[in-house]
């Protein structure tokens, strides 16, 4: 016998099947998300209307099946071949899925697409547009659901459709007409949002519309669970509740997310590069925060998620690891991606298998349209007058795409099934069970007129004296056994149920009666029990699923497919005069760029013999914009250059900290700080930095009880962090200085070479005043506390160390040299110390001059006996503030290495650098009689080691390698100055371009020598140097931009292997 045979069967047929239609549901929509999304992108429809057309389509091809029950309880018994059990599963999952409990959709997939939301936020902007949302998500919605409920209530009083919502009992007509204006009120951002960033508009409005979703979805949840209760007859509704309700449910969900937000990063802070852990810690805090709000705390789970997502968005953000940060975003992309695929599909199935509609309910969806426009237009009619003063503002051409671009989605669907649920039931609470009870005792109705009804098809539940309850395979109790017991429960048939399910108004009057009436039940004594009947009759649920989920996809087929063009027809694409200028003149280098590349590639060996002409065609063609905004004679070129430079300085700070150099709290303090002058769009001078002042400022309350214990940890870290940011600061400034002359030759054109020359001027002397601004900040920390300043700068350094370690581990094994188990077994051990060094306390104790002088760079590989001699013949020498050192065109008689204090470096009266503690200065005085480039004066009072030329010389001469330490270091220096502001190195961060630097190295060459310079890098740092064709020499200081030189009196040359 063939053991499959056997196997087989137990594996496939046995038990319920639900749980393998389930899965089998999941997998199929996944494919079906993923098939969509790779071979439909070009459809001309937003991504979820194809999800939900495709369910549709599922449900209508298995529709038949469904009404007539074909298929079988069995699951799956019977079906031998593969297509009929294809054929089963297909239709078992489509089942599931049209019966898929909408709870489970909100517990398991809204947190997703909510969170999501707010944690991909631009939280500065979020919170400069915050009021507007709120204006929009709270008095707007509270308006919107009246509105739109008042319009639902005129309809079917004049009888133009819902019939069955006009219940003449109390007051249920107009709360169910308020429930359906609250979820129809729910909007959906995503596929607006989405084209708006494709067409390159505001990320302001896209973030208004967004954060107004995100706001006006919990506040919408919030009324739906204020109204539901009413709708159902779970609960009372009245005013004052309703108020109350209001606020508790919503400021206690957005409390709670906050502070689980909180503990969340407090954890995730101590976690180092660790992705599991970081995600695994932000996925169930947004569960977490769902669950309880939702399940412990009754209040809202969604306004919970918002303010969640958005400690994770702003603090969160610089806790997580930044070597996991874009794994993080990937993360919930595709979480969100699942979430949306599995709703829309799962609402187009639930559509075409249960909804009915008839032709009066398309009448309705049609009028339903108009009045969620017309509702909208009047809120944002109302609120303009304030909206448009605050925050970002909002102008006219913003506020009509505010206006039609508000689409409705899966928060509403979502919780348009969970209405569809609401299924007439029969609930009994038992007050007192009473005694004396059998299974055969009969249960009467009796109403508050005295009329005796007996209920049929009720099972007694009896509870034992010890309180066990005791039923029999079919829900009866065995009364006979236990005589004299108690009732501990009580259920109805399905059949009592049914009349009250096809009329809503026999619901409405038969739940009136309840309410007044009382349960008696005959064979026993004392009990109280008291029914209520609960649920919304199937035709008002079907028109009310129908009419949200058809909402849904007009505003998704019309809205989402016709803003583009309201976008574009009001100009909002259209690209400021300046910055168009800017981007031509971009595109044309680009351009050039590949056009040198290809010219350089054809003389490769393996690329020469292709068809240049074919791959001409590939090249990019340089960028023309004809519709732009503004009068391009008009345009302001230092504005948007500036505000190109604060674009680049905030990327720095990112930079800085996944490199770990800038800390999760100075990263946090620099962005948002430059973001709030990049608000001012370049129309404020790069210097104009006034709240550098409120976040170096060490507080005096923070001052003053530093000695207590239990403060001294919190101002360490506080001046730690301010340390960061002003370090951080100025190594920013250095990196976009670079930037400032390739940005003003874009403009040159077009205001000429003069005003351009002026304009780089100008803005290379704010970025001075900034980088002076930080160095005199950085310069006073280090007096004030000069122990805690070598403590933080050993730390930083220490980690600087080992992420270079890291990356030549990375690049190894990317080249194949070490293998991929021990590159990751290294970069676990490197990582190791990292975390080591972040949790160790900083050590608070100043080097001794000795100790720095035997970690300048130039005595590197020297003999203990030599650095001995160096430090014997090094004279201490200190100086007060003022006291000129080095005077610019003198002959100078040594170099000094300053230990403590700092030093001002000025050329021609102007300050051009602040150096302070290992910085050597003087050098090329002693290597070749060079005259002082400029005055060195002491800035704060200076200790410096002073080592004569003289002895220095005689030290070089009995060590060559002393000698040319000094040049290399020498050569470096020269080397930055002269190339920092030339490509490719301009584009190198500071770290990447003095790497690079260090490859070189300095040739000596004889008298008449010639050096091949081919394809290199050289810098003449002294003697004279001949070039074929030129009469002249070149002497030092200079690049030797050509392929050969010789050197007649022999020379000093720095090179680097490779250009």
């Amino acid at each position: 016998m063939n053991p499959s045979t056997i196997i087989n069967p137990i594996l496939a047929s046995g038990g319920d099947h639900g749980y393998l239609y389930g899965l089998f549901f999941l997998i199929l929509a996944l494919i079906i998300g993923a098939a969509a999304r790779h071979f439909l992108n070009k459809v001309p429809l937003p991504f979820t209307v194809v999800l939900m057309l495709i369910g549709l389509g599922l449900g209508f091809a298995f529709r038949g099946a469904h009404e007539g029950g074909a298929h079988a309880a069995g699951h799956g018994v019977g079906h031998d071949g593969f297509l009929a059990k294809l054929m089963d599963a297909l239709r078992g999952s489509v089942e599931w899925g049209a019966n898929l409990d909408p709870h489970l959709i909100l517990y398991v997939f809204l947190p997703i697409l909510i969170f999501e939301a707010a944690y991909a936020l631009d939280v500065h902007v979020f919170k400069k547009s915050f009021w507007n949302a709120f204006y929009m998500a709270g008095p707007g919605i509270v308006t919107a659901t009246l509105m739109t409920g008042g319009c639902v209530m005129v309809i079917y009083s004049l009888g133009w459709g819902l019939t069955e919502w006009n219940i003449g009992t109390g007051d249920l007509g107009l709360y169910l007409a308020m429930l359906f204006g609250a979820v129809v009120s729910a909007t959906d951002p995503v596929a607006v949002v989405a084209l708006l960033k494709e067409l390159g508009a505001s990320k302001k409005l896209g973030t208004l519309i967004e954060g107004e979703s995100l706001l006006n979805d919990g506040t919408a949840i919030v009324a739906f669970v204020v109204l539901i209760g009413a709708v159902t007859g779970a609960s009372v509704f009245t005013v004052g509740s309703a108020i109350s309700g209001f606020f508790v449910i919503g400021l206690g969900g957005a409390a709670l997310g906050i502070v689980v937000g909180l503990v969340g990063v407090a954890w995730v802070k101590r976690v180092f590069n660790d992705p599991l852990v970081e995600t695994s810690v932000m996925l169930m805090t947004a569960y977490l925060v769902f669950y309880a709000c939702e399940h412990f705390f009754a209040i809202s789970g969604v306004l919970g998620l918002v303010t969640l997502g958005l400690v994770w968005a702003g603090m969160g953000r610089t806790r997580i690891s930044p070597e996991v940060q874009h794994f993080m975003h990937e993360f919930w992309e595709f979480t969100a991606f699942v979430a949306n695929v599995v709703i829309f599909i799962v609402v187009g199935v639930v559509i075409a298998l249960k909804v009915h509609p008839q032709p009066i309910d398309y009448l309705v969806l049609a009028l339903v349209y108009v009045v969620i426009h017309l509702v909208r237009f009047v809120n944002i009619g109302v609120l303009y007058p304030i909206m448009r003063k605050t925050g970002y503002g909002l102008p006219k051409k913003d506020a009509a795409v505010v206006w039609w671009g508000a689409l409705r989605g899966a928060i509403g669907l979502a919780l348009a099934l969970v209405v569809y649920g609401q299924a007439p039931e029969m609930h009994f609470e038992v007050k007192n069970g009473g005694h004396g009870y059998t299974a055969d005792s009969k249960v009467f109705f009796v109403d508050a007129d005295g009329k005796r009804e007996q209920l049929e098809s009720v099972a007694l539940t009896l509870a034992a004296a010890h309180g066990e309850t005791h039923d029999d395979a079919h829900g009866e109790s065995h009364g006979e056994e236990h005589a004299g017991a108690a009732i501990a429960g009580l259920a109805i048939g399905g059949d009592y149920l049914k009349p009250f399910d096809d009329d809503g108004a026999k619901l409405a009057v038969q739940r009136e009666r309840l309410a007044n009436g009382k349960i008696v039940i005959e064979g026993g004594d004392g009990a109280v029990i008291e029914a209520s009947l609960l649920g919304i009759s199937k035709r008002i649920r079907d028109q009310f699923l129908f009419l949200i989920s058809g909402i849904v996809l007009l505003t998704l087929l019309v809205n989402a497919t016709t803003i583009k063009f309201l976008v574009n027809g009001l100009g909002l694409t259209r690209i400021p005069a300046v910055k168009a200028k800017m981007m031509t003149a971009t595109s044309a280098s680009i351009v050039k760029n590949c056009e040198n590349e290809m010219d350089v590639l054809k003389s490769d060996s393996f690329l020469g013999g292709a068809n240049w002409s074919r791959v001409r065609d590939f090249l990019p063609q340089p960028i023309v914009i004809t519709d732009v905004e503004g009068d391009p004679d008009a345009i302001d070129t230092v504005a948007e250059t500036r505000r190109r430079i604060l674009e680049k300085e905030s990327s720095n700070y990112w930079k800085q900290n996944r490199e770990g150099l800038l800390g999760a709290g100075g990263v946090n303090q620099l962005y948002n700080n430059i973001k709030e002058v990049l608000d001012q769009g370049g129309k404020v001078p790069l210097s104009d930095r006034d709240y550098l002042d409120n976040i170096w400022e060490v507080p005096k309350w923070m001052e003053s009880l530093k000695g207590l214990p239990v403060f001294r940890q919190i101002f360490m870290d506080r001046l730690a962090t301010t340390y960061e940011s002003a370090k951080s600061f100025v190594i920013a400034q250095e990196e976009v200085a670079k930037l400032v002359d390739s940005l003003v030759a874009n403009t040159e054109g077009d205001i000429g070479k003069e005003a351009a020359d002026e304009k780089a001027k100008l803005l290379k002397g704010e970025i001075m005043q900034n980088r002076l601004r930080g160095l005199n900040f950085l310069r006073d920390m280090r007096e004030d506390y000069p122990e805690l300043i070598v403590g933080i700068e050993t730390k930083d350094a220490a980690r600087s160390v080992l992420n270079h370690e890291r990356n030549t581990i990375k690049k190894l094994k990317a080249a194949g040299t070490i293998e991929l188990d021990e590159a990751d077994q290294m970069i676990v051990d490197v990582e190791g110390r990292m975390k080591e060094i972040m949790d160790r306390a900083l050590v608070l104790r100043l080097p001794e001059p000795e100790e720095i002088l035997r970690e300048v760079t130039w005595l590197k590989g020297l003999s203990e006996d030599n650095i001995t001699k160096i430090i014997g013949l090094s004279n201490k020498r200190t100086y007060q503030p003022g006291d000129m050192i080095m005077e610019q065109g003198d002959r100078g008689d040594g170099m000094i290495l300053i230990t403590r204090g700092s030093v001002k470096i000025s050329i021609m009266d102007t300050v051009v650098d602040i150096l302070g503690r290992g910085s050597v200065i003087g050098e090329m005085a002693v290597l070749a009689g060079v005259p002082r480039t400029a005055d060195v004066i002491a800035d704060t009072s200076v200790t410096a080691l002073w080592m004569r030329s003289k002895e220095m010389n005689e030290a070089m001469a009995e060590s060559p390698a002393l000698a040319q330490g000094l040049w290399e270091t020498a050569g470096r220096r020269f080397a930055e100055n002269l190339l920092k502001s030339q490509e490719p190195y301009l584009h190198m961060s500071q770290w990447e371009f003095r790497r690079w630097l260090s490859e070189g190295e300095v040739d000596s060459p004889a008298p008449d020598d010639s050096l091949d310079l081919y394809g290199k890098v050289a810098i003449l740092l002294s003697g004279t140097a001949t070039v074929q064709g030129t009469p002249e020499p070149v002497n030092a200081i200079t690049r030797l931009n050509v392929p050969k030189a010789s050197f007649p009196d022999g020379a000093r040359v720095w090179i680097h292997p490779e250009s």
